[in-house]
Protein backbone atom coordinates (compact mmCIF):
# COMPACT_ATOMS: atom_id res chain seq x y z
CA UNK A 1 0.00 0.00 0.00
CA UNK A 2 0.77 3.41 -0.75
CA UNK A 3 0.99 6.35 1.26
CA UNK A 4 -2.42 7.68 -0.55
CA UNK A 5 -4.09 4.08 0.66
CA UNK A 6 -3.77 2.38 -3.03
CA UNK A 7 -1.85 -1.13 -4.34
CA UNK A 8 1.83 0.45 -4.96
CA UNK A 9 2.28 -1.25 -8.58
CA UNK A 10 5.77 -2.35 -9.75
CA UNK A 11 8.10 0.03 -10.84
CA UNK A 12 8.38 -0.15 -14.65
CA UNK A 13 11.99 -0.85 -16.12
CA UNK A 14 11.63 2.47 -17.83
CA UNK A 15 11.41 4.39 -14.38
CA UNK A 16 13.93 1.77 -13.25
CA UNK A 17 16.48 2.80 -15.68
CA UNK A 18 16.21 6.46 -14.69
CA UNK A 19 16.04 5.72 -10.63
CA UNK A 20 19.25 3.55 -10.38
CA UNK A 21 21.29 6.63 -10.90
CA UNK A 22 20.30 8.91 -7.91
CA UNK A 23 20.73 7.76 -4.25
CA UNK A 24 18.97 10.82 -2.94
CA UNK A 25 15.52 9.91 -2.06
CA UNK A 26 14.77 13.80 -3.29
CA UNK A 27 16.17 13.01 -6.98
CA UNK A 28 14.26 9.97 -7.20
CA UNK A 29 10.79 11.31 -5.73
CA UNK A 30 11.82 14.33 -8.76
CA UNK A 31 12.03 11.82 -11.15
CA UNK A 32 8.46 9.52 -9.82
CA UNK A 33 6.67 12.55 -10.01
CA UNK A 34 8.04 13.92 -13.59
CA UNK A 35 7.51 10.39 -14.96
CA UNK A 36 4.18 9.37 -14.00
CA UNK A 37 3.01 13.23 -14.61
CA UNK A 38 4.48 13.42 -18.17
CA UNK A 39 1.82 10.95 -20.22
CA UNK A 40 0.71 9.68 -16.89
CA UNK A 41 3.92 7.06 -16.66
CA UNK A 42 2.89 5.60 -19.94
CA UNK A 43 6.10 3.71 -21.15
CA UNK A 44 4.52 3.96 -25.13
CA UNK A 45 4.40 7.05 -24.85
CA UNK A 46 6.92 9.64 -27.03
CA UNK A 47 7.71 11.33 -24.17
CA UNK A 48 8.70 8.76 -22.03
CA UNK A 49 10.65 6.93 -24.36
CA UNK A 50 12.58 9.99 -25.34
CA UNK A 51 13.94 10.67 -21.65
CA UNK A 52 14.18 7.44 -20.84
CA UNK A 53 16.37 7.18 -23.63
CA UNK A 54 17.89 10.43 -23.19
CA UNK A 55 18.68 9.27 -19.27
CA UNK A 56 20.63 6.09 -20.48
CA UNK A 57 22.95 8.66 -22.70
CA UNK A 58 23.67 10.76 -19.64
CA UNK A 59 24.41 7.65 -17.35
CA UNK A 60 26.48 6.60 -19.93
CA UNK A 61 28.64 9.98 -20.24
CA UNK A 62 28.65 10.18 -16.54
CA UNK A 63 30.00 6.65 -16.10
CA UNK A 64 32.45 7.04 -18.40
CA UNK A 65 33.37 10.23 -16.71
CA UNK A 66 33.08 8.70 -12.86
CA UNK A 67 34.60 5.49 -11.98
CA UNK A 68 33.63 6.15 -9.17
CA UNK A 69 29.83 5.77 -9.63
CA UNK A 70 30.81 1.61 -10.40
CA UNK A 71 32.74 1.42 -6.96
CA UNK A 72 29.76 2.90 -5.37
CA UNK A 73 27.54 0.11 -6.98
CA UNK A 74 30.37 -2.29 -6.29
CA UNK A 75 30.38 -1.54 -2.51
CA UNK A 76 26.29 -1.40 -2.76
CA UNK A 77 26.18 -5.15 -3.80
CA UNK A 78 29.36 -6.36 -1.90
CA UNK A 79 27.23 -4.88 1.38
CA UNK A 80 23.86 -6.67 0.53
CA UNK A 81 26.29 -9.39 -0.48
CA UNK A 82 27.85 -9.78 3.01
CA UNK A 83 24.62 -9.54 4.73
CA UNK A 84 23.42 -12.35 2.58
CA UNK A 85 25.90 -14.59 3.52
CA UNK A 86 25.62 -13.42 6.49
CA UNK A 87 22.29 -14.69 6.92
CA UNK A 88 23.29 -17.78 5.21
CA UNK A 89 25.85 -18.64 8.21
CA UNK A 90 23.31 -18.64 10.61
CA UNK A 91 21.22 -20.32 8.64
CA UNK A 92 23.86 -23.09 7.95
CA UNK A 93 24.86 -22.76 12.16
CA UNK A 94 21.41 -23.37 13.47
CA UNK A 95 21.62 -26.57 10.40
CA UNK A 96 24.29 -27.80 11.50
CA UNK A 97 23.33 -27.84 15.12
CA UNK A 98 20.02 -29.60 14.34
CA UNK A 99 22.22 -32.35 12.80
CA UNK A 100 24.64 -32.59 15.55
CA UNK A 101 21.04 -32.84 17.83
CA UNK A 102 19.87 -35.67 15.76
CA UNK A 103 23.36 -37.77 15.61
CA UNK A 104 23.18 -37.17 18.95
CA UNK A 105 19.77 -38.46 19.59
CA UNK A 106 20.17 -41.59 16.94
CA UNK A 107 23.70 -42.34 18.69
CA UNK A 108 21.97 -42.78 22.18
CA UNK A 109 18.71 -44.66 20.83
CA UNK A 110 21.57 -47.18 19.02
CA UNK A 111 23.42 -47.22 22.15
CA UNK A 112 19.91 -48.31 24.26
CA UNK A 113 19.32 -50.79 21.36
CA UNK A 114 22.13 -52.34 21.36
CA UNK A 115 22.12 -52.51 25.48
CA UNK A 116 18.31 -53.59 25.63
CA UNK A 117 19.33 -56.73 23.12
CA UNK A 118 22.33 -58.04 24.82
CA UNK A 119 20.63 -57.84 28.06
CA UNK A 120 17.15 -59.32 26.42
CA UNK A 121 19.46 -62.24 25.03
CA UNK A 122 21.89 -62.59 27.98
CA UNK A 123 18.72 -62.78 30.31
CA UNK A 124 17.00 -65.15 27.68
CA UNK A 125 18.85 -67.66 27.97
CA UNK A 126 18.46 -69.16 31.83
CA UNK A 127 14.91 -68.35 30.64
CA UNK A 128 14.87 -71.11 28.10
CA UNK A 129 17.17 -73.93 29.68
CA UNK A 130 14.39 -73.49 31.98
CA UNK A 131 11.44 -73.63 30.12
CA UNK A 132 13.20 -77.05 28.07
CA UNK A 133 14.04 -78.46 30.91
CA UNK A 134 10.09 -78.23 32.16
CA UNK A 135 8.93 -80.04 28.90
CA UNK A 136 11.61 -82.48 28.81
CA UNK A 137 10.07 -83.15 32.34
CA UNK A 138 6.99 -83.47 30.91
CA UNK A 139 7.75 -85.34 27.96
CA UNK A 140 10.01 -87.87 29.46
CA UNK A 141 8.83 -88.44 33.03
CA UNK A 142 11.66 -90.27 34.59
Amino acid sequence: MSNNGQVASPVPSELDVMLDLYAEDGDREAIRKAYYGLAHGDPSTFPVQFSVLLTAHAQALKAYRRPDLDIQKAQVDVARLTQAVDKLSLRCESVSQTIAIVESLTRNRLRWAIAIAFASGVLMIPVLDVLLGWLRALAFPQ
